[in-house]
């Protein structure tokens, strides 16, 4: 389907406005007349430019803006939401926990091996796969110490916003 272009719905709108200048109207005109496109175009723009006509705007009332003048002096100010000290603590410990145990699995050398995954020995046609598959190899150990290093990161985010920042802002505050 052809668009119109912004020019041409400029114009449109112009015409519909009576402020499009007479020779740029006559032309229109004339392309109206072979240009199906710009007279149905020309129809959906006449539709919206009636109903904008006889739209009338909703006035508010005249003590409008004193009331919510009034409402921001009495409305209490913004508080940044905290969660109650003691979750946060409960929280942290968990994540030091969790972090605590995945070191001494790490110590004690339970994720030391190896693990590979062959991608070869399944079961799918040779027709499909002609050509060696690589193994892949995951390090348990490398993958315990990334979550452990996740879990330090959240546990110093949540020391920060969940204790040390609050407990900071009621000292200055006080």
């Amino acid at each position: 389907m052809n668009r119109l272009s912004q020019a041409q719905e400029d114009i449109l709108l112009e015409y519909l406005d009576g402020t499009l200048a007479a020779p740029a109207k006559i032309k229109l005109e004339e392309e109206l007349r072979v240009n199906a496109l710009l007279r149905l175009r020309l129809d959906e723009l006449r539709a919206v430019h009636t109903i904008f006509q006889h739209a009338s705007l909703a006035e508010p009332s005249r003590d409008f803006t004193a009331r919510v003048m009034q409402k921001l002096d009495t409305a209490p100010s913004p508080t940044p939401s905290r969660w109650p000290i003691r979750n946060a603590i409960f929280l942290l410990i968990g994540v030091l926990t969790a972090i605590g145990a995945a070191a001494l699995l790490i110590a004690s050398g339970v994720f030391d091996g190896s693990t590979s995954i062959s991608l070869n020995d399944s079961s799918l046609p040779q027709k499909i796969i002609q050509q060696e598959i690589p193994v892949f190899t995951f390090s348990g150990k490398l993958i315990i110490n990334i979550i452990i290093m996740l879990n330090i990161v959240v546990g110093w985010i949540l020391l920060d916003r969940a204790i040390l920042r609050p407990y900071f802002q009621r000292r200055m505050q006080a």
